[in-house]
């Protein structure tokens, strides 16, 4: 396994990038691994190492280049009182990410991996937990030639009111869709969920929306209060396959 640190260069500044992928010079498939809003702690960076020892490289970007190269927050720790800067802090950093800012940094690593004799040309694979789910689904609807493969895993704000909702765009999407949803999401509602597989359906996305028993926000992060090992490992043998199927694997 190899991995290190990169800085891509965008219009708005050097996103500084963790990229892993198995030992050799390739050619992988390339996977775009989007953070959650409490950003990249070491946990992300193993799962990124995990999914590259399927046969991809796998680049986990820090999209928060544009204020801070590092944030690291323990959300076991969210609804601490003496917690409540360091929450405050992430919410403003959340917020500033808009949809418009997602595609500039999607946009510069796929001229990355178009550049870079590591990657396989050809189809992307992307996925993302939370924050990130909403911006895997935003890959693919703005670039439907290269985003053939979808992992939404308890993604939020994937339907809504705002004018840019990334659900808008469902006529665009040509690749295949996986979401999964926690059973007992706080911050996820099952009501948004349904109302994205009617938009999906009237559009006819290839898609699936699968609910996870007995699983909270979060159940994906091994370090995180309500991890599910179940249902997180029934997330990764499903995550691979639809990779496999979608871009190939070099392994």
């Amino acid at each position: 396994m190899i991995d290190f640190e990169i800085d891509i260069p965008t219009v708005d500044g050097a996103m500084n990038t963790f990229v892993a992928h198995p030992d050799g010079n390739g050619p992988y498939p390339a996977v775009f691994m989007y953070m959650p809003a409490s950003g990249i702690r070491d946990e992300l960076r193993d799962m990124a190492r995990r999914l590259a020892m399927h046969g991809y490289i796998v680049l986990l970007p820090n999209l928060y280049y544009r204020m801070v190269r590092v944030l690291d927050v323990d959300s076991n720790r969210l609804f601490d009182e003496d917690y409540e800067p360091v929450k405050a802090f992430m919410n403003v950093l959340n917020n500033g990410y808009t949809n418009a800012r997602s595609r500039i940094d999607t946009a510069a690593m796929i001229t990355f991996v178009d550049n870079d004799e590591r990657a396989m040309a050809g189809k992307i694979g992307v996925t993302g937990y939370c924050m990130g789910g909403r911006l895997a689904l935003i890959a693919t609807t703005e670039f439907p030639d290269r985003i053939d493969a979808m992992v939404s895993m308890y993604g939020g704000r994937l339907h809504g009111d705002a004018p840019d909702s990334p659900h808008l765009k469902a006529n665009r999407i040509a690749g295949e869709l996986y979401l999964g949803v926690a059973e007992n999401d706080a911050y996820v509602p099952m009501e948004m969920n349904n109302r994205l597989m009617e938009h999906f359906d009237a559009h006819g996305v290839n898609y699936k929306l699968e609910v996870y028993s007995d699983t909270e926000h979060g159940f994906c992060f091994p370090k995180r209060y309500c991890y599910a090992p179940k249902a997180d490992e029934k997330h990764w043998r499903i995550m691979t396959n639809l990779f496999e199927r979608r871009l190939g694997s070099s392994q």
